[in-house]
C-alpha cells in the first residue's frame, strides 16, 4: 500500500504565531512543547488555522499528486484525532478549550461551531444538577467531531480515494462521560486520570458521525489485549472491558455504512506480539496492519528483542 501522511503535527512555527494559534487550558497555559509528534496548532478552534492548513493540503496534492492508495487524517498528536494531553505544564485534569476564540470573547471559529455554552465555567465548578459539566463536554467532545469531519470534506476537495481516520486509546465506553459529569469533571474519574474525555476519545461519536464509505476506522492500538490483558477480556459481554480494536471494530459495524477498519501496532513489539496481532486481525476481519515501526523491524543489532521484518512477511504469508 502507497500512503501519504499529512503531518499536521509538525506544523511550521508560522502557524502558531497566528492570533490564538495555541490551544490554552483552563489554567491559562499555551500548548507548546519541542516533543516531536506532538506540537499541534489550534486545529479545532482556530479559523485561520484551518485556513493555513487547507492551504498546506492543497499545495501536497498538487505537488505530488493523488495517486495514493489512502491518506492518514487525525491530524493531531501522532498523527491521531485528539486534544493535547491532560497533564500540561505541571498541571492535571486539563481541557484545551479556554484560548478567546473557544470562549467567545472573539471572532474567528470554524463554520459550523458555537462558543462556549457556559463561557467562564472551569472543570470541576458545581452547577445545578450538573448541567454546566453536561454542556461543556458534549460541546467540547463535539468541537473536536466537527474538526474530524472538516478534515474529510477538505481532503475530499483534492482526492476521492480510501481515507484512514486514526483513533488512538482505549475510548470511551458506555457511561463513563455520564459519570465524569455527575463529578463535574473535576478529573477524579477514571476516564479523566486517562486523559480519555480531555483528549477527546470518544469514539461513539466519532466514529457514529461518519458518513463518507471510503472513510476507514484506523486502530492504532490493535495489539492493546496484548500488553494488559489484565485490564481488556475480549470475551467478555462488557463491552467496557473490550480491547480498543473490539471496541472500534464494534462502533464501525454499528454505522450504517458498516466501515471497514484496520490499523497499527503499539510498536517496539517482540514476535510473540505480532503474532498475536495477526490473530486480531484474523478475529475481527480487519483489513490488515500497518506495523510500527520501520527501524525496529531492521534493527541489527536487535537487544531489545523486536519483531523483524522476515517475521512480518512470515506472518502474511500465513494469514493472508
Amino acid at each position: 500500500a502507497l500512503p501519504i501522511y499529512l503531518g499536521v503535527q509538525y506544523a511550521a512555527d508560522w502557524v502558531f504565531e497566528l492570533p490564538q494559534g495555541r490551544y490554552r487550558n483552563q489554567y491559562g497555559d499555551e500548548f507548546k512543547t519541542g516533543e516531536g509528534g506532538m506540537n499541534v496548532p489550534n486545529v479545532v478552534f482556530n479559523a485561520e488555522v484551518r485556513r493555513a492548513i487547507s492551504n498546506y493540503f492543497g499545495e501536497v496534492f498538487t505537488r505530488l499528486g493523488i495517486d495514493w492508495d489512502f491518506v492518514r487524517l487525525g491530524c493531531a498528536k501522532y498523527g491521531e484525532l485528539n486534544y493535547p494531553q491532560a497533564k500540561f505544564g505541571g498541571h492535571t485534569n486539563c481541557y484545551w478549550a479556554f484560548d478567546d476564540l473557544a470562549q467567545g470573547k472573539t471572532a474567528g471559529l470554524p463554520s459550523g461551531m458555537s462558543p462556549c455554552p457556559v463561557p467562564g465555567w472551569m472543570p470541576g465548578m458545581p452547577s445545578p444538577l450538573h448541567a454546566s459539566a453536561s454542556a461543556f463536554a458534549g460541546w467540547y467532545l463535539g468541537c473536536l467531531k466537527n474538526y474530524q469531519d472538516w478534515q474529510i470534506t477538505t481532503v475530499r476537495r483534492w482526492y476521492g480515494g480510501d481515507l484512514c481516520m486514526l483513533y488512538g486509546s482505549t475510548g470511551l465506553r458506555p457511561d463513563w462521560l455520564e459519570s465524569a459529569i455527575v463529578h463535574e469533571l473535576n478529573g477524579t474519574t477514571s476516564a479523566e486520570m486517562n486523559g480519555e474525555i480531555q483528549q477527546g476519545y470518544d469514539w461513539t461519536r466519532m466514529i457514529g458521525g461518519l458518513n463518507d464509505p471510503k472513510t476507514i476506522v484506523y486502530c492504532t492500538w490493535i495489539d492493546g489485549t496484548l500488553q494488559n490483558h489484565k485490564i481488556f477480556d475480549d470475551d467478555s459481554a462488557d463491552p467496557n472491558r473490550w480491547s480498543p480494536v473490539h471496541w472500534q471494530v464494534s462502533l464501525a459495524q454499528r454505522n450504517p455504512l458498516k466501515l471497514r477498519v484496520w490499523g497499527e501496532n503499539t510498536g517496539r513489539n517482540n514476535r510473540e506480539s505480532m503474532r498475536l496481532t495477526f490473530e486480531f486481525i484474523r478475529r475481527y476481519n480487519l483489513m490488515g496492519v500497518m506495523w510500527a515501526f520501520e527501524p525496529d523491524l531492521f534493527a541489527d543489532p536487535n537487544p531489545n528483542d523486536y519483531a523483524t521484518f522476515a517475521g512480518y512477511a512470515s506472518f502474511i504469508r500465513k494469514y493472508r
